[in-house]
């Protein structure tokens, strides 16, 4: 295990090795905050806005990696994720040996899966709260099966912390204590006392951080919960229906063949439950014996994780949000309760109808698995070629990329910030700005309005700068610097393909 992990992190090395981590909007954001609190700005993004719409904790471990190591923020949070790929497989391969403790061979090909899961090297690639937050689901469920087999208090403390932390990552995280609740509630139903010991324990300290966050600084300092009200859709049929589509892509390819399938997950799993249903119709104790198995006490807490992890993603995340396939950073979180489901179903529901020696079977099994593998490995090799050739190249890196680094509007915007560090800068690509430069910009008027002239009269009023406009640009709601001009006294200083610089000043 030690040296898959080290082989993941070597991955994980290559893929960042062109320019570094993965940068979405997201990341921007979390970055900012973690440099504002270092400059002892307090919890504010890049904007100058509080942060309320996400917690705290991850640019809180930024911040504290670039002050103990001295490194800028990005690069803290580069190395961190790539140490965090590494020790989430080990962490998993703990898991699966727990788990598959009498058959070793699941354990190996679990970890295998892992190790080959491209969805898992691109969230470990970018500057994310997702690497850190699986860290803690892993740990989570290693306690709470310490404290389900032997009532260790080590294991008790661990599950408390974590149920306390894990919220302060990913509002998500809330799925930690519920599930801590309904596993105590579980293993000390016959003892009233503990129940009610263990369960206030659990409560009182899982909830109190997030308790904070939200009551305390979020609605009584800043006069809101979330900070933002999108207004936008959560259909959760449809949420899960993606969901599963891109969990059956971890198995096989998106081939146009296949997609009019692979969009309709629950067909598929239809299919399978009838085949298995139909296969052991005539044999209800190999159903007993899946049941059992999930129930045991080293494997129920991951399965109603996993449940309720499911639930709660599907009720919560905007469907606009989520309808891209290729996305499922939401669904790496699963990976190791996927591996336990499929091989525990292969061994009580498939494995009994082979016609094949325990050895036959095995071998069988490692067969088809290598055969799967030509399907990540050719993924991985396409990854890491094009990481080498452009940086990383997955959809959430938007602002890290071969792209803003060859242009030549940054290093001008460089060189501005840099000769007037104090000048306001206003730019429809606000996260690139600060990205490049380290220091806060505006965002410029946007669309939306009656009348723009009467309702940005006046404009920047006070607030003379510049205005960096990137080409082309994607963001079709920010007013263009044509229509900045019928309010705004415009003055080009800079231009090439790839953006333009003008100095901006109320009329």
């Amino acid at each position: 295990m030690a040296c898959l992990a080290v082989a993941v992190m070597v991955l994980g090395g290559i893929a960042t090795s062109r320019y570094g981590a993965g940068v979405a909007s997201d990341s921007v954001k979390y970055l900012a905050v973690a440099q504002n609190l270092l400059d002892g700005n307090g919890l504010f993004d890049h904007r100058g806005f509080p942060l309320l719409s996400w917690p705290p904790l991850y640019s809180m471990l930024l911040a504290g990696l670039s002050l103990i190591t001295g490194l800028d923020v990005f690069v803290a949070g580069w190395y961190f994720n790539v140490f965090l790929l590494g020790l989430n497989l080990v962490l998993s391969g703990v898991i699966f040996q727990r788990v598959f403790f009498t058959k070793p061979l699941y354990a190996y090909l679990s970890a295998l899966f892992v190790f080959l899961s491209i969805s898992s090297l691109r969230i470990h690639a970018t500057i994310g709260s997702d690497a850190p937050y699986l860290t803690c689901t892993l740990i989570f469920l290693i306690a709470m099966d310490g404290y389900v087999q032997r009532r260790l208090y080590s294991a008790f403390t661990w599950v408390v912390l974590l149920c306390a932390l894990a919220p302060l990552l990913r509002y998500v995280g809330l799925a930690l204590a519920a599930t801590a609740a309904i596993v105590i509630l579980v293993e000390t139903r016959k003892s009233v006392r503990i129940l009610l010991r263990d369960g206030f324990i659990m409560s009182l300290f899982s909830i109190a951080p997030i308790f904070w966050w939200l009551i305390v600084h979020n609605v009584m300092t800043y006069g809101s919960l979330w900070g933002t009200s999108s207004g936008q859709v959560v259909n959760v049929f449809l949420n899960t229906e993606l969901a599963l589509t891109k969990m059956l892509h971890w198995f096989v390819p998106y081939l146009s063949v296949l997609m009019p399938v692979l969009t309709r997950p629950f067909i598929v799993i239809g299919i399978l439950a009838l085949v298995l249903a139909l296969i052991n119709r005539k044999r209800k104790e190999n159903w007993f014996t899946w049941v059992r198995t999930f129930a045991a006490p080293v494997t129920y807490p991951t399965m109603i994780y996993a449940f309720i992890y499911f639930s709660a993603v599907a009720l919560t995340i905007i469907t606009s949000d989520h309808d891209y396939l290729y996305s499922d950073r939401y669904y790496v979180i699963l990976l190791v309760p996927t591996m336990i489901l499929a091989f525990v179903t292969y061994d009580n529901l498939i494995k009994p109808h082979l016609k094949l020696s325990a050895r036959q079977a095995a071998y069988a099994l490692v067969i088809v698995f290598a055969l799967w593998t030509m399907y990540p490995l050719y993924g991985i090799r396409e990854y890491l070629a094009n990481a080498m050739a452009r940086g990383e190249p997955s959809d959430y890196n938007l602002f890290n990329t071969r792209a803003y680094h060859e242009s030549i509007i940054v290093p001008e915007m460089q060189r501005l910030r840099e000769s007037q560090p104090d000048a306001i800068i206003y730019s429809n690509y606000v996260d690139a700005v600060w990205f490049y430069t380290r220091k806060p910009a505006s965002i410029l008027p946007v669309r939306g309005v009656p009348d723009l002239t009467a309702a940005y009269v006046g404009w920047p009023h006070a607030k003379p700068g510049y205005i960096v406009w990137f080409k082309p640009n994607e963001y079709k709601h920010y007013l263009s610097p044509e229509e900045l001009s019928q309010f705004g006294s415009l003055e080009l200083i800079y231009t090439d393909p790839s953006g333009d610089i003008y100095y901006v000043q109320s009329r």
